[in-house]
């Protein structure tokens, strides 16, 4: 009798064990092929589709581009190459760089960015910036990027607080009207400045 009671314990330990090893080997092999897809997605930034619009953009004048080169910013961040070679004829050799800087004050939304190391563009092409709402993921045209004093630089206005696009990019656009972002050029984010 105990030699019986013996064997069916053995049988549904035996049982528990091999339910347990073959659901951990499922969820293993479940997360082993979801994986590059969570990768990629996590190192993914390329915008896809068409920009938000923004109602309330303000023409940017003579004045408004001294004042933003004079402003203190609460937010800043450094900008990084993300070209891997040529990209639509230029080549920034891994260079190129950039500051970009916003703020929101009295009901003003100020973002200014400058750029180092950047070729100027072939065939009719031209930078665009661009400010990135990670969650949820939303994105905004900043406009085509002009040279200031020699500078490629990006002002731009809103009525709007856009502090919360906190990812600045800067793509190389043809001019062919679509306002889908094309090839990135530098990116990076911008945290808030301390106070100090």
């Amino acid at each position: 009798m105990d030699k019986l009671k013996w064997i069916m314990k053995a049988k549904v330990v035996i049982g528990i064990v091999l339910i347990i090893l073959i659901g951990g080997f499922l969820y293993l092999q479940n997360t082993s092929q979801n994986k590059p897809e969570q990768m990629q997605k996590s190192q993914d930034t390329t915008m896809q589709g068409n920009p938000e619009p923004d109602a309330m953009k303000k023409v940017v004048d003579e004045g408004m581009v001294m004042d933003s080169m004079k402003m203190t910013y609460m937010y800043s961040g450094s900008l990084a190459d993300v070209t891997k070679g040529e990209v639509r004829g230029i080549n920034t050799n891994g260079q190129a760089s950039g500051t970009s800087k916003a703020n929101f004050t009295d009901g003003k939304y100020m973002l200014l960015a400058t750029f180092e190391n950047l070729p100027d563009p072939i065939n009719g092409d031209f930078y665009e910036g661009w400010i990135v709402q990670k969650t949820p993921f939303k994105f905004i045209s900043t406009g085509k990027v002009e040279k200031v004093n020699g500078v490629y630089t990006n002002i731009y206005r809103s009525g709007e607080d856009f502090t919360a696009y906190s990812r600045y990019v800067l793509t190389i656009e043809p001019n062919d009207s679509d306002p889908a972002p094309a090839d990135h050029i530098v990116e990076g984010d911008m945290a808030k400045n301390n106070p100090n």
